[in-house]
């Protein structure tokens, strides 16, 4: 449940809803889409029904807002750790450790993005397709091919490892350190990545 005095002071409504946007990923990260209820999600708020809906207009808008946000952060966590190193190893090295930091931080986030959820809507579907290819589009940029279509779909196949390697670290309870899985993640990519960098 939420912190009863976050709940019941009267926040300004950018705050408020990003309240209730940080309540929201527990909630649905915790129990999916389909068994969420607006009243769960108000009720682990400390909010009114009425102060949810004054937000979002229907809990598919907030879950897609929800999944955009969570997959923008992703996407800047990664590029502002990488974005100032100088060779491609290095950015790569650097976007496995905010990629998988990212997720030790904020464990909630792997269900909202990786989710089941992501099938039971197409709007759904086409937000997490947007954040593969923002991913897919930023790793092509380290891959020194003439062809775009052909460094896109190469950088495609690095998300589909890195989306592997999520999975497991996450269905085995992120036993092991984050940096350590990182480090294996890259090690991977930068085997099929090396000569084309």
């Amino acid at each position: 449940m939420a912190d009863t005095a976050t709940a019941s002071v009267r926040l300004p409504a950018r705050q408020r809803r990003q309240q209730l946007l940080d309540v929201a990923l527990g909630v649905f990260s915790r129990l999916g889409y389909h068994e969420t209820s607006m009243n769960a999600l108000a009720s682990e708020a400390g909010v009114t029904k009425p102060v949810l809906y004054q937000h979002f207009a229907s809990k598919h808008d907030l879950f897609r807002e929800l999944l955009a946000q969570t997959g923008d952060r992703l996407l800047t966590a990664i590029s502002e750790q990488a974005h100032s190193l100088d060779t491609p190893r290095q950015r790569v090295e650097a976007g496995f450790r905010a990629f998988f930091d990212f997720f030790d931080e904020h464990p909630d986030a792997f269900g909202v993005l990786y989710g089941s959820s992501l099938g039971s809507d197409p709007s759904f579907r086409e937000e997490a397709r947007r954040v593969q290819d923002n991913f897919a589009e930023y790793v092509s940029r380290l891959i020194k091919v003439t062809d775009h279509d052909d460094a896109v779909a190469m950088a495609s196949g690095i998300n589909g490892l890195s989306e592997g390697m999520i999975r497991h670290w996450m269905h085995h309870a992120r036993s092991r350190p984050a940096a350590e899985m990182a480090a294996l993640t890259a090690r991977l990519a930068w085997g099929g990545l090396e000569r084309l960098a």
